[in-house]
């Protein structure tokens, strides 16, 4: 059984001059009202009027495999989520249950609202290469660097009817013909992550204050490979 750490950019915004007494306060936190007892709400929050005027407006709430280094929150934001833990096992797929609302003005980094811009969340999984084991993706190339072998990810995660929860299973798919090294792949020299965020613009700064994603039953499905089975 592979123990993988959940992080989030709370840490990140216990910086912003906004008023923060209780979890709810903060993008990330446990909601009682989940699909099954009680599930991940993340919720993109107004970082406050000096953040703003730095260009960083909005924190949207986020959930992911890996860490997060708040050291260079101003300078290089995108540098602090750390996307992905070392994994021995071909990961098949992706599946759970997820709600989203959008908050009412979308914004961009200047914090000028952009008329007719609808917020949509992101779910997706990335299995990537790290042979040297110390390579780990982050929030500037988690979707499309060169090392990435396979990406399960949600389409269109919009606003849900009638308050129902939506069930998602998506598959992972390799990307330019990409194979897995099942030797290396024994030596855990791949990292897995699995990303949620309630803004998927959230990294850049863009996205609407208010929009909400609620996530649980979470299953990432994989298959345990005996190298010398491949030989």
């Amino acid at each position: 059984i592979e123990i993988m750490e959940w992080a989030s950019g709370n840490s990140g915004y216990a910086a912003a001059t906004v008023p923060k007494d209780k979890p709810e306060d903060f993008p990330t936190y446990q909601y009682s009202h989940g699909h099954t007892g009680s599930c991940a709400k993340l919720v993109t929050k107004s970082t406050g009027k000096i953040a703003g005027i730095l260009r960083k407006p909005i924190a949207a709430g986020d959930l992911f495999i890996g860490s997060f280094d708040p050291a260079n929150a101003m300078n290089d934001p995108l540098s602090t989520t750390l996307f992905g833990l070392p994994f021995n096992e071909q990961p098949i797929s992706l599946k759970g249950y997820y709600k989203y609302t959008p908050g009412n003005k979308f914004t961009n980094e200047e914090s000028t609202i952009i008329a007719g811009k609808v917020d949509s969340g992101d779910i997706y999984a990335v299995f990537y290469e790290s042979f040297d084991k110390k390579f780990t993706l982050d929030g500037s190339n988690s979707l499309e660097h060169e090392n990435i072998v396979s990406i399960a990810r949600v389409d269109n995660v919009i606003e849900t009817p009638n308050d129902t929860w939506i069930h998602f299973e998506v598959p992972f798919k390799f990307l330019n013909g990409k194979t897995i090294d099942f030797e290396k792949l024994a030596e855990y020299k791949y990292k897995l992550s699995i990303v949620f965020t309630s803004s998927k613009e959230g990294a850049y700064f863009r996205g609407a204050v208010g929009s909400t994603l609620l996530i649980d039953d979470v299953e990432l499905v994989s298959k345990e490979i005996n190298p010398k089975s491949h030989e």
